[in-house]
């Protein structure tokens, strides 16, 4: 494999190059390695992207000696546009307080590019140590900027790219506890009160029914076509993260429900990705942002849910009761795992965790039945 390497040209100085080493381009090695994700569904390709978008932006506005293309007076510039985007990298137009703005952070940082051939351990280091306390970032994103960076530099050193191997261990070597909390999830009476209040409207009912029966990601939700459910429908294949493809049962209620709404389902034209089920008000495949409001607005009427559920409802959290229901009733693991679409079996595991109420009613169940004390005088008492 030809490495996408650069002769080494002048640029900012910093401590301890290794100026005999041939320039690795940050931007040319970012491409390639996008380009290396055969198989990847486009959602997976960007979440990547991103990920080592961030780790650029880190490098140029902490680590500048290793800044190779791009003027540095520019940074300055670049912290004046991620203020106005409140960190994020756009480059678009938005409104904020009815003025106009345009913030181009993402498009100054294209003009920026990095040798990687000059990256050492200590910037890892330092770039995990901005993320968990700067960035105050859960340890689960931590754990999939980890991931990218493993699969990213593991991929430039098996194709003899000149990045140093410390890099590679360092990255190896580095452990981020996964957080064990127990996701959020509605009991069975919550669902139903939540469905009951969903009910009134044929498509969001529709929605919602998929969510809950079939465990489906907010991305495989708004995918669906027209053409993916008829009357004989049994189930349903999806290629999922990482192209792997699961079968999915569709559970006759929710096959009744989308019966139902595609009755009096407006007509939308074929997309992309052929003819949508599930049509937004101006007849055009429904976005998740609008799922995801649909149901925030429908939790605030749920009045079986808490306080907590109601602020933090949303279709994930739906998938979470997907898996928590299917567990309490006692369907092995292995079947939900390949439902919910999870490489590894750790990853469903998490349902795992026992709650407070699952122990109490444990205790409730206590084979031997005994009654309190004062209940059984009571039982004994002579009836008058």
């Amino acid at each position: 494999m030809e490495m996408q390497a650069e002769a080494a040209a002048g640029g900012p100085g910093g401590p301890d190059l290794r100026s005999d080493l041939p320039v690795v381009s940050f931007n040319q090695a970012c491409e390639y390695f996008i380009d290396s994700l055969t198989g990847r569904s486009q959602q997976t390709r960007d979440a990547y992207y991103m990920d080592l978008l961030q780790f650029k932006l880190y490098l140029v506005r902490y680590r500048r000696h290793l800044i190779r293309r791009g003027d540095p007076e520019r940074i300055e510039r670049l912290e004046e546009e991620l203020a106005k985007a409140r960190g994020k990298l756009l480059d678009t137009r938005y409104t904020q307080r009815r003025h106009r703005l345009e913030v181009r952070s993402r498009a100054i940082l294209d003009e920026f590019d990095l040798d990687l051939s000059q990256l050492t351990k200590e910037d890892i280091v330092g770039y995990f140590g901005y993320l968990e306390s700067g960035k105050s970032l859960s340890r689960a994103t931590l754990l999939r900027r980890l991931a990218s960076l493993r699969r990213f530099i593991g991929l430039l050193v098996k194709e003899k790219y000149p990045v140093p191997a410390e890099v590679l261990e360092k990255l190896n070597d580095m452990d981020i506890r996964r957080e064990r909390r127990l996701p959020i999830a509605l009991e069975r009476e919550e669902a139903q009160d939540f469905l009951r209040v969903v009910s009134k409207d044929p498509r969001d009912y529709a929605i919602v029914l998929v969510m809950l029966y079939m465990g489906l990601r907010i991305s495989e939700v708004v995918r669906l076509n027209e053409d993916d459910f008829g009357p004989g429908t049994q189930g349903i294949s999806f290629q999922g993260k990482g192209g792997k493809e699961r079968y999915v049962p569709v559970h006759p209620v929710v096959l009744d429900a989308i019966l139902k709404y595609k009755e009096v389902r407006p007509d939308a034209e074929r997309d992309a990705l052929g003819v949508p089920l599930f049509v937004s008000r101006h007849r055009r495949r429904i976005d998740p942002s609008t799922v995801r409001k649909l149901i925030k607005r429908y939790a605030k009427e749920a009045l079986a849910l808490d306080n907590q559920k109601r602020k933090k409802l949303s279709p994930h959290k739906l998938r979470h009761t997907f898996a928590t229901l299917l567990l309490q009733g006692d369907v092995d693991i292995r079947y939900i795992q390949e439902l919910l679409g999870h490489e590894n079996l750790s990853t469903t595991e998490i349902y795992t965790t026992v709650r407070k109420a699952d122990l109490e009613r444990a205790i409730d169940r206590h084979p031997l039945g005994l009654e309190p004390a004062e209940q059984a005088a009571e039982s004994r008492s002579p009836s008058r």
